[in-house]
């Protein structure tokens, strides 16, 4: 049984359901940069997701851990009409994580040029646990300082 399907992610964008969290910064070489969020009464169900830099190398890590401070990240329904309804979960950017211990999931990347990666939410979703609070870090393991993006789709578990 498939968990999420295109067909599903596309009706569930027509009904407004799924959202779009997005970012971009620079970052030094061998820092870290911090988002957090935290799942409300339902699960939250993570889709595609998408990284790039201009940098070498990328590490990216999942944590559950408590966060403080932060700025609301954009973020956007997928139906533009129901653009400036307020998502059911605030991404933050910028965020200071609490104790982070071991990463629930990551990846490391590294080449000659800029790195792109994508997870594609029909095979690699994630669902995260109602009201538990997660720190995705994203750490410039490459040379200089460099652009970096984040973007994400999700949806509240039916």
């Amino acid at each position: 049984m498939a968990l999420v399907t295109t067909e599903e992610t596309f009706e569930l964008a027509k009904l407004g359901r799924i959202w779009r969290v997005s970012h971009g910064w620079t970052m030094e070489a061998a820092a870290t940069f911090h988002f957090g969020f935290t799942v409300g009464e339902s699960d939250m169900i993570a889709l595609s997701r998408e990284y790039f830099t201009l940098s070498t190398a990328l590490k990216v890590e999942l944590f559950q851990a408590t966060w403080s401070g932060g700025a609301p990240a954009k973020t956007i329904n997928r139906r533009l009409e129901f653009k400036d309804q307020p998502p059911p979960i605030q991404w933050y950017q910028g965020v200071t994580p609490g104790a982070l211990g071991d990463a629930i999931t990551g990846f490391e990347v590294q080449s000659s040029g800029p790195n792109r990666v994508g997870k594609d939410g029909d095979k690699e979703p994630f669902i995260h646990t109602a009201k538990a609070s997660y720190v995705l870090r994203v750490t410039n393991t490459g040379s200089g300082a460099q652009p970096f993006t984040f973007a994400a789709d999700y949806r509240t578990k039916n």
